[in-house]
């Protein structure tokens, strides 16, 4: 758990500026980040320009620097050579409803955990039901090999479906705690 401190949410990265970190110019705002075709690492990000007839960059994940308030790009910047198609956009992962093999529903990928200095998916976050994360907290799957195909389903396997722990605690725990 220790190792998740360090980690950032997806959500917390989309919308933030990015910065050339040579020129000091804004470049644009972050629009989505995404991963190798093994969906275990970060390779870059989608920037949306501003303006009119400005084409969205292509910035590599190893030459970046993520801040709470702004992303610094220092490395080679190139516009939009990798399209949706060639990639995995993280934002695909989202809304896909997690099941154990044996055919349990864990719940649906509510966000994806993301260590900034390497780029490694640490986890998923699940949500079962707003009552539920608010009375229990939600639970994060660790990033481990998973079969994912076109559809709306992610497979856990019970090896790793035992390893999912509590994110946050929830109304129920922080109460617990407290007596």
């Amino acid at each position: 758990m220790n190792q998740r401190l360090n980690c950032i949410k997806r959500e917390s990265v989309i919308g933030l500026p990015v910065i050339d970190g040579k020129t000091n110019k804004k470049l644009g705002i972050v629009k989505d980040l995404y991963t190798n075709k093994g969906n275990t690492h970060v390779e870059g990000l989608f920037v949306a320009r501003d303006g009119w007839g400005k084409n969205d960059l292509d910035i590599s994940f190893s030459g970046v620097t993520i801040g709470t308030d702004a992303i610094i790009a220092e490395g080679e910047i190139q516009r939009g050579t990798n399209s949706e198609n060639e990639v995995c956009p993280l934002y695909k992962l989202l809304k896909k409803k997690a099941i154990r093999e044996d055919g349990q529903e864990l719940g649906i990928i509510s966000d994806i955990l993301i260590d900034p200095i390497t780029g490694r998916i640490e986890g998923l976050e699940l949500s079962v039901s707003v009552l539920d994360d608010l009375f229990t907290g939600r639970r994060i799957i660790p990033n481990m090999p998973y079969e994912q195909g076109d559809g709306d389903v992610i497979v856990v396997s019970l090896d790793q479906a035992e390893k999912i722990e509590s994110y946050n605690k929830g109304i129920k725990n922080i109460f617990l705690s407290k007596i």
